[in-house]
């Protein structure tokens, strides 16, 4: 029988080496990939860390600024306690550096402005400028050059004969004497004007700029409301705050209570003064009084060619104490038609003196429609610069809430650097602003 032989099998070592080599490339190429997403998890979190360690700081915001005013703000602008924060808040072992930092007080309180339009729920319809303002710049002046309509003659007519010479001595008794029923119970609380923030030498942030809106009426509507809400005036007092008299204060910048309520006081006459002199020279009625009161002043001093002048200064003068009327009403809590009537005015000529009496509150006028107080603080708040406005909001608020606003914080974004395995850095920026 036939045996058969078998044939060892031989095997290539050619193979086995490519597929060992190919092995390697890949393990390096895994290994790489494992590298590389270890080190973009590694600056993931560490960003994540960065990210909830900003929110955590500006969680600290200022309680009672946001409870009373609506305001966010963070105290504490020092850049080692911005880190010591960062630090326990979960984002160590990176180094930090503030990139940018704003202020509640930059910009002459652009941040504030912009938070206190956003509380108010943004835009409102456009509208047009009330004209007011150039009414009293009108009345003004007509009422600074009154002199100008006088001769020594007039002014040497009696008090009791002479409702212009009565208005003169009025003015220089003081407004709030004769508009209020018991003047002497203004408040006399006065604060240092060099420690409030619209004073002093303030803290400056960087890298945010901001800037207030030009002739947007919508956003000073909208401001008007917020101070008006937000700050105590005359008629809605806080014995608790410093200044009792906020939102006179706000327009006039007085370091005392009586000073911001006096400057208040003349501003408002003055726009009455304007509207009540407008209806002056369209009644017949009226204008023919004064001319009859007028001619027979001059008659008496045998100058009757200097009826027309004497007529325009009586005029004035009626508006005026038609104009301290009105104020009477306003400060006592009652309102005011926006023009005056037949039917709604008060005062008639031959009256003028019975307003230093002390029966002239019988003359307070009863007008349940038209404008208060209230209404001519908006008035009056829309006719002042926002940035005026502002540092002065931001003045009672740092004397109410005993803090400093250019160390209040509304906007930061901060520089860091980790390092990770091999010296590896990783920079980057991270920024949180109260919106």
């Amino acid at each position: 029988m036939k045996k058969l032989r078998v044939k060892p099998l031989e095997f290539s070592g050619e193979i086995t080496a490519f597929l060992s080599m190919i092995f390697i490339l890949v393990l390096s190429l895994i290994g790489v990939m494992i590298q590389s997403a270890s080190i973009h998890i590694a600056k993931s979190m560490k960003r994540a860390d960065m990210e909830l360690a900003m929110e955590s700081i500006f969680a600290e915001y200022h309680p009672e600024l946001l409870k009373q005013y609506e305001i966010f703000a963070k105290e504490g602008s020092d850049a080692r306690e911005i880190s010591l924060r960062l630090d326990f808040y979960g984002a160590g072992n990176m180094n930090h550096s503030i990139e940018k930092i704003e202020l509640l007080s930059d910009h002459s309180g652009a941040s504030f402005f912009e938070q206190a339009i956003r509380f108010m729920g943004g835009n409102v319809e456009e509208g047009q400028m009330p004209e007011d303002s150039q009414i009293e710049e009108e009345a003004k002046s007509v009422w600074d050059n009154l002199g100008d309509l006088l001769n020594e003659e007039e002014n040497s007519l009696t008090t009791e004969d002479n409702p212009i010479a009565i208005v003169d001595q009025i003015k220089r008794m003081g407004i709030l004497s004769i508009i209020l029923e018991h003047p002497e119970e203004v408040s006399e609380a006065k604060v240092l004007e060099d420690n409030l923030a619209s004073h002093r030498e303030l803290q400056k942030g960087k890298g945010y700029e901001k800037s207030f809106p030009q002739s947007d009426i919508s956003k000073k509507v909208l401001f008007s409301i917020y101070l008006n809400q937000h700050f105590y005036n005359y008629q809605k007092q806080s014995a608790e705050h410093p200044l009792m008299y906020e939102a006179e204060y706000l327009l006039s910048g007085k370091s005392t209570d009586r000073e911001n309520l006096n400057a208040v006081a003349n501003k408002l006459v003055l726009i009455r003064m304007g509207i009540n002199y407008a209806y002056l020279l369209v009644s017949q009625e009226k204008q023919a009084e004064a001319a009859a009161m007028a001619l027979g002043l001059t008659s008496l001093l045998a100058s009757p060619e200097a009826a027309g002048i004497v007529k325009h200064a009586l005029l004035m003068a009626w508006a005026y104490g038609e104009s301290i009327l009105d104020l009477r009403s306003l400060f006592a809590g009652k309102k005011i038609p926006t023009v005056k009537t037949d039917e709604n005015w008060i005062l008639q000529l031959e009256n003028i003196p019975r307003l230093l009496e002390k029966e002239k509150w019988d003359y307070a006028s009863q007008n349940e429609q038209g404008v208060d107080y209230q209404g001519y603080l908006k008035l009056l708040f829309l006719a002042e610069q926002e940035e005026i406005l502002s540092m002065r909001a931001l003045d009672l608020i740092e004397l109410n809430l005993d803090l400093r606003a250019d160390e209040c914080v509304t906007g930061l974004q901060m520089k860091s650097v980790s390092r990770m395995q091999r010296n590896i850095t990783d920079t980057f920026a991270t920024e949180f602003v109260y919106q």
